[in-house]
């Protein structure tokens, strides 16, 4: 498959930076590692000023090009947010943050009350038998859990006799509950490591690269590391 010189260079370098990021595995430090971090910060930097600029251009002033002026303030709050980098004007960016951490805690707390909350205690709250097993089961093990845990919470009084046992019972339905959510965490960053890994190796001619730069980036973290030319130079 032919493939166009700038295309290939760039999956190149994205190649060797990626195994120069995975070189902090070796426990060591060394220049790969941080220059490969610096890179990331950089991009990421720029793309996010680019994406930033796009959005007020497409938000703000093509609106007020339409008529809507009144995003003219939300012009004047994001200048006034850049005098939080001045150390003598940096008041001025108080209003602005304030007005928008309000703004944003007002909206959330709003939809956080009926996901996190109201949803909930609905979804707690049902009929136990349905005619289906499988799902009486399903719904006795969350109303059983519901409250055994809010024993366990149970601070303002001793916790002696049946709601010792419900409170240990809950104590460790929330151990089993913590070890799944930590399971599907680590589960769905491997899934990503797995999905990364078969971008670098496909298609084929990828997988000579792929194991070059792996060999060369571990080679010079040993390298650095026994001569002890890591810790001066990312220190540099």
């Amino acid at each position: 498959m032919a493939v166009e010189f700038w295309e290939f260079s760039i999956i190149i370098v994205g190649i060797f930076i990626s195994f120069c990021m995975y070189t902090t595995l070796y426990g060591k430090p060394n220049p790969l590692r941080s220059w490969a971090e610096f890179s990331y910060l950089g991009a990421a930097t720029g793309v996010s000023i680019v994406i930033g600029l796009t959005y007020v251009w497409n938000t703000a002033i093509l609106g007020m090009q339409a008529g809507d002026w009144i995003l003219i303030f939300s012009i004047i709050f994001g200048l006034m947010m850049l005098f939080r980098v001045h150390p003598t004007y940096s008041y001025i960016s108080r209003l602005p943050l304030a007005f928008t951490v309000g703004t944003g805690l007002a909206l959330s707390l709003r939809t956080q009350i009926f996901t996190s909350f109201l949803r909930q205690i609905d979804a707690t709250i049902v009929k136990l038998w349905t005619g289906v097993p499988l799902e009486f089961l399903y719904r006795l093990t969350v109303a059983v859990s519901v409250v055994t845990i809010l024993t366990f919470f149970l601070y303002t009084m001793e916790l002696t006799g049946p709601l010792l046992w419900t409170s240990k019972i809950g104590e460790y339905l929330m151990y089993i509950g913590f070890g799944a959510i930590f399971s599907q965490t680590f589960m769905g960053r491997l899934g990503l490591f797995v999905g990364y890994m078969e971008s670098l190796t496909t298609p084929d001619w990828k997988v000579t690269y792929t194991v070059g730069s792996a060999v060369i980036c571990l080679i010079a973290a040993i390298v650095f590391d026994k001569t002890g030319l890591g810790e001066k130079l990312s220190a540099g």
